[in-house]
């Protein structure tokens, strides 16, 4: 008999086999092309794992293969921030199990994937495990289900050490195959967030990685952290959180792009306390911090709206507990957040693209782009909420859901 597993390889083989022969057509009832336009009872065909064209439905209603005329379709869903090998162990804690093998943590890391691919993400930045590479490998492959998947595989830290090593650090990260270095300017929030880098630090693996032809991201908080990060020449911030308007002025001049985490980050953290208390950092004085960077956050979350030039991408911060929620964030950036629902899609989608340097190849409905498309019940710009019905998620041409009525 065969195991669940090997069905889904040879259906998945089977799948991309058939999607580099055939043209297929997709009909949309409503179409939202990732940069800010919408159009209305469309047609889609998909040509191997490409978009080859987009044109109005004829009016005879000629059969297509997967009518959604019902739904919305949106360019596949992109989460800048997530880390794929993060789960809890089999006491259901969030710590580190010694006795756990790399077999174990790949098979939990492969597990997060699908729950993230079914959920309408077919692109995620891992920041990161080195086990995320034998992850992006095997999904790129077209062997194993799941979101395409970028890779930071290490951090530097400030104990990464000089200058010089820090160089060094980023020249090893992209040998071993790194799509993005990340970096760790501030200390954690549950530590109070302050600045633990030097300028020497920052400017150095920054510096180095434009010169191999990585990106930065870099996890800083507040004022100082996000000034120093900015100044040494980063491209992306994570977490951001508390900030002055200086700040948000200097983001919007460098084009830095921001991937601020107001709500799925904490409230994972909240609803499984008792799986994460007295790890680490995960203390009483750390959860009331996090307490109060939620609150905060969500205030810079809106003045940095409010500015309107800064380059406000969508990310998560998945960890144990978050995988396949990843589109509880877009909710609330636009009902608490005050974010306007097509911008909260765009930042999903090509702003995001543009962040991870695919802007040419994934986040558009337009010919040329890569087939990945997301259908959901009910349309997103009239009740943001709809994003979590997702029915319908075609990756690079090959059909992974489809429950369309």
């Amino acid at each position: 008999m065969r195991t669940a597993l090997a069905v889904i390889g040879l259906t998945l083989a089977a799948a991309a086999a058939q999607a580099q022969e055939d043209t297929l057509t997709i009909r949309a009832g409503r179409l939202l092309d990732g940069l800010g336009n919408v159009r209305e009872n469309v047609v889609v065909h998909v040509t191997g794992s490409r978009i080859s064209a987009v044109e109005p439905a004829p009016a005879d209603g000629d059969p297509v293969a997967y009518d959604l005329s019902g739904l919305t379709l949106m360019p596949g869903l992109i989460d800048t921030h997530v880390h794929l090998t993060s789960h809890f162990n089999t006491e259901g804690r969030a710590d580190p199990d010694p006795d756990e093998t790399p077999a174990q943590t790949i098979l939990y890391a492969a597990e997060n994937a699908w729950a993230t691919l079914m959920a309408g993400f077919t692109t995620v930045q891992s920041l990161g495990s080195p086990a995320d590479r034998d992850l992006r490998d095997a999904i790129a492959r077209g062997v194993l289900p799941g979101p395409r998947v970028l890779t930071s595989l290490r951090a530097v830290r400030a104990g990464t050490g000089s200058p010089d090593e820090i160089r060094a650090f980023v020249r090893r990260l992209k040998d071993d195959g790194a799509d993005v270095v990340k970096v760790f300017a501030s200390a954690s929030i549950r530590e109070g967030g302050g600045l633990v880098m030097t300028p020497g630090q920052l400017e150095a693996v920054c510096t180095e990685a434009q010169a191999v032809g990585l990106r930065t991201v870099v996890h800083a908080y507040g004022t100082d952290g996000l000034t120093a990060t900015i100044e040494a020449g980063c491209g992306g911030i994570e977490h951001g959180n508390r900030y002055d308007d200086a700040v948000i002025e200097l983001m919007a001049e460098h084009g830095t792009y921001l991937d601020p985490h107001v709500h799925l980050l904490w409230a994972n953290y909240f609803e499984n306390r008792d799986r994460f208390i007295g790890r680490g950092n995960y203390t009483e004085e750390g959860f009331a911090l996090m307490e109060e960077a939620r609150t905060t956050g969500y205030e810079t979350f809106r003045r940095t709206l409010d500015h309107g030039g800064v380059k406000v991408v969508y990310g998560t911060d998945a960890v144990a507990g978050a995988h396949g929620r990843n589109a509880e964030e877009l909710v609330y950036r636009v009902r608490d957040g005050g974010q306007d629902p097509m911008d909260a899609i765009v930042s999903a989608t090509s702003l995001a693209a543009e962040s991870l340097g695919l802007a040419d190849t994934i986040g558009r409905i337009e010919p040329g782009f890569e087939a990945d498309l997301v259908a959901v019940a009910g349309n997103p710009l009239d009740d943001v909420a709809a994003v979590r019905d997702v029915r319908f998620v075609m990756k690079a041409g090959v059909v992974y859901r489809n429950s369309a009525p």
